[in-house]
């Protein structure tokens, strides 16, 4: 399980915590039926841009062929999976990536309201998501986060943890010279990004940097901020999966994901974590930055699963009516989640959460998201179980 400290994730403060602000930007746009598409230029043999960035002493850069777009979300797995995606060829946006992978129908909130809620449970559980949008997935997950390396070890153990990180730099390497982007956790701040290059033992990626108008300098393997260890995502090859089979499997593990906890009493999930937030606003105990981030970041997946299952609804006949009634819950939960993080504007949100009107209000509105939610989950189990067969 990816659980992040709480001192490392707060490195989102200040102007990056800006950047991730600009997530709440509307998304959207239909996906088509997923099937396998034709191998983009980047796949193809020769293909990738070779490039010499300075001095003749330097290493080539490796970068992938095609233009590869991040778009700012909350959620960035989300963002960096749908970025990659695109790249090739793809067509898909976040709802589709939040709704398939089961992103959307997830909440789950630490201690404190500790910043680290949003990812702190099995990253594997997303990548059935992958694979019904068409392309395969490949992870290479570490043991080792890279601040490892500052702390009194021995040099056999940092030694251990370099070839860790070595390896998924081998790895992202590789794809790049394939033409492939890949997903990359710990971009700047422990969030995720999109590696598009390689050069002189460093990462190029896309990030939300230029949405505050920053450079985004290469990155040493060594150098990410990954406090749960090294994380790379890679989508070798393409797959065809049928859209209304992709739809069914998608159902259902939505409902796995809505009756997923995690093995730390640390955190609560589902219906406790409305129960855990609650009490956390009512005891006056909860953490400005990871309050606020909590809030943007469980609105945005409840939009992203009222949409989604709109588009299911529309394609599924059969179910439509159950899923309707889903739909409906879930923009009701979103728009009580979205009064919650209205309230608690990130990242400026320390006068607001020590003030016991704003806590009552953030109260009042997770007290009405929590019953939505489970309509919801309600309907959408309901939804699952009546797929024709």
């Amino acid at each position: 399980m990816a659980e992040i400290t709480r001192r490392s994730f707060l490195q989102k403060s200040g102007q990056a915590a800006v950047a991730l602000g600009l997530a709440a930007m509307a998304v959207g746009g239909a996906a088509q039926p997923a099937k396998a598409p034709a191998p983009t230029a980047g796949e193809k043999e020769g293909s990738v841009r070779r490039t010499k960035a300075g001095g003749s002493s330097e290493k080539k850069a490796l970068s992938v062929p095609m233009e590869v777009e991040y778009k700012p979300a909350w959620l960035t797995w989300v963002t960096a999976t749908a970025g990659c995606l695109r790249a090739l060829g793809i067509t898909c946006d976040q709802v589709d990536v939040a709704g398939y992978s089961g992103y959307a129908f997830l909440i789950n909130v630490g201690e404190g309201m500790c910043p680290s809620g949003p990812t702190a449970f099995d990253w594997g559980l997303l990548l059935p998501g992958v694979t019904a949008l068409g392309r395969s997935a490949l992870v290479f997950r570490g043991a080792h986060c890279c601040c490892e390396l500052n702390q009194e070890r021995t040099s056999a153990y940092k030694k251990r943890v370099r070839e860790e990180m070595r390896a998924a730099y081998d790895l992202v390497a590789t794809e790049i010279e394939s033409g492939r982007p890949c997903v990359l956790w710990g971009t700047y701040v422990p969030e995720f990004g999109i590696a598009v290059g390689v050069q002189n033992d460093s990462y190029l990626v896309k990030t939300w940097k230029p949405y505050i108008k920053e450079p985004e300098p290469p990155i040493p393997f060594d150098k990410l901020t990954n406090p749960s260890g090294s994380y790379v995502l890679a989508f070798p090859t393409a797959v065809e999966v049928a859209r209304e089979q992709a739809d069914r499997e998608a159902l259902n593990h939505a409902v796995t994901m809505l009756n997923y906890r995690t093995s730390s009493p640390q955190y609560g999930a589902g219906q406790d974590a409305y129960d855990k937030w609650i009490a956390c606003l009512d005891a006056s105990k909860a953490e400005p930055h990871g309050n606020s981030y909590n809030a943007h970041c469980w609105a945005e997946a409840r939009r992203f699963a009222r949409d989604f299952l709109s588009r299911v609804a529309a394609r599924n006949e059969a179910v439509a009516k159950p899923l309707g009634q889903a739909v409906v819950a879930y923009s009701q939960a979103a728009d009580a989640l979205g009064k919650v993080a209205r309230l608690f504007p990130f990242p400026h949100s320390a006068k607001k959460v020590n003030d016991p009107e704003a806590r009552a209000a953030a109260i009042e509105a997770l007290r009405a998201a929590k019953p939505a939610d489970a309509r919801a989950a309600a309907a959408l189990t309901e939804a699952a179980a009546a797929w024709p067969r």
